[in-house]
């Protein structure tokens, strides 16, 4: 019985041994395992990669603990693409914007964008396709994706409604054979054989209107353009001999101008000046810590304007060049544009069909329609159209007969066929005296001054001055006539 009993005790010694002993071994395994777990995650990530497995490559990896979050990265940017490529375009979309601005993230997310707004036209769904595509103005061919989407939505309603359906086709301008429809429709209406009269029947312009719109017309083609600029701190003038002059702040070399010949056109930054010349190229001096003064490839050039830190050319072609502080993707899809505006930190332009474009989505409004000119500042732009009267994202603007229109930071000038100004201001305390001046041609509006180039060449600049930006009184730049 005793050796039954010290058989079990030994027993029972060596079951406790083995299974401490077993214990610790499944221990070290585990502490191993747990040790390795976020490479061993990793690697079972990369071959999950290397099968094209990127839905299981990024769950490993996010259940791993490493700290390298390199390949996950890469790793979703592959799943958001297979997301894309199958059709998936909500989910790609969810995911490129997680990436923020990894690669070319940002461009993605248009393009899931742009081909959701495909499906929608596809499917018939116009209305909703236009405002998608509106929303990409200026990626991959969205503008000429917007006109379709038009188009079609005028064609539809021609059947039930032929005064709107003249509206929208109107409106498409060159778009296709649009023209031709609204003025066959305008034909039908009013019975008129020239589509000229049909057309201007359909929108009330009676002959006193219609000399009234040239007569307007006529004074744009000869008011000067580009001749003055205003700066944050400085102000700058073009003669009419192609020469340029400056005066204000000038710590960046933004006055520098003097030795300028053959110039066209000029504008400012914040701190920079910029002029168009006679060749089509384009020279720039002051600040250039954003690359705002580097022109000089360009070529071909026919407009220019200047935001803060940005310098944007309009070419022969329609199409839109720019270097500075901001990377204006949206521009390099724009086409066909005959205006331009810029401003703080946005460019607007004016396409053929007279729809103003927007490098801002907040600015832009299909409202801002058969445009002629546009200017932009902080947070609005304001388009003029052939009749005078201006349309305005941030407030109704009641004057008529205006020829030209400037947006400041702080208020808005308009000039009229007299030469009268006429001012905005979006606080009393920015407000600059400007209504007393007549015989003006041109007019420029800043932060905190503003410029106006009158009929005999003078300047007269009013606001701030504390370097001197309003010292214009011996300024001559040319005399201007508009008869």
């Amino acid at each position: 019985m005793s050796k039954k009993r010290a058989f079990g005790k030994a027993f029972a010694r060596r079951a406790v041994l083995f299974s401490t002993a077993l214990m610790a071994v499944l221990f070290a395994v585990f502490l191993i395992l747990y040790t390795n777990r976020a490479s061993m995650l990793q690697k079972c990530a990369g071959s999950a990669a290397e099968r094209g497995d990127y839905e299981q490559a990024v769950s490993l990896l996010e259940a791993s603990d490493g700290e390298d979050n390199g390949d996950l990265i890469e790793y979703r940017y592959r799943l958001a693409v297979s997301y894309l490529e199958q059709g998936k375009l909500s989910d790609a979309e969810t995911l490129f914007s997680q990436l923020a601005g990894y690669r070319d993230s940002r461009e993605m997310i248009s393009e899931c964008r742009y081909r959701a707004a495909g499906l929608l036209y596809e499917n018939g769904e116009y209305e909703t396709a236009k405002d998608a595509f509106y929303a990409l103005a200026g990626y991959s061919d969205a503008l000429d994706r917007y006109d379709a989407c038009r188009y079609e939505i005028a064609s539809r309603t021609e059947a039930t409604d032929a005064n709107e359906a003249f509206r929208l086709f109107r409106a498409l301008g060159s778009y296709g054979d649009a023209k031709a429809r609204a003025e066959a429709i305008a034909i039908r209406l009013t019975g008129e054989t020239d589509p000229e009269f049909a057309v201007n029947a359909m929108l009330g312009i009676s002959n006193e209107k219609l000399e009234q719109i040239r007569a307007l017309d006529s004074v744009r083609d000869a008011l000067p353009k580009g001749r003055l600029a205003v700066g944050f701190y400085h102000t700058v003038g073009l003669r009419s001999d192609g020469t340029a002059v400056a005066v204000g702040r000038n710590d960046e070399g933004q006055c520098n101008v003097s030795a300028w010949t053959n110039v066209k056109a000029i504008d400012c930054g914040a701190y920079h000046t910029a002029a168009l010349l006679d060749n089509g190229t384009v020279v720039a001096v002051g600040r250039n810590d954003e690359g705002q003064c580097e022109t000089g490839g360009w070529t071909n050039i026919v407009e220019l304007v200047c935001t803060d830190y940005n310098t944007v050319g309009l070419t022969a072609d329609g199409t839109i060049v720019s270097t500075g502080f901001q990377a204006f993707s949206e521009l390099s899809g724009w086409q066909h544009i005959k205006a331009l505006g810029g401003g703080s930190y946005a460019v607007c332009g004016v396409s053929e069909s007279g729809q103003v474009l927007s490098s801002h989505a907040s600015m832009r409004s299909e409202e801002l329609s058969d445009a002629i000119a546009v200017d932009v500042s902080t947070g609005y732009c304001v388009a003029l159209r052939a009749d005078g009267t201006l349309q305005c994202t941030a407030r109704p603007l009641p004057w008529t007969d205006v020829v030209a229109v400037s947006a400041g930071s702080t208020g808005i000038l308009a000039l009229d066929r007299e030469g009268k100004v006429h001012g905005y201001w979006f606080r009393s305390r920015d407000a600059i005296e400007c209504e007393d001046l007549s015989s003006v041609a041109a007019i420029a509006a800043g932060g905190t001054h503003c410029a106006f180039l009158l009929f005999d060449g003078t300047v007269v600049t009013r606001g701030e001055n504390p370097y001197g930006e309003c010292d214009t009184a011996a300024w001559n730049l040319g005399a201007t006539s508009i008869e």
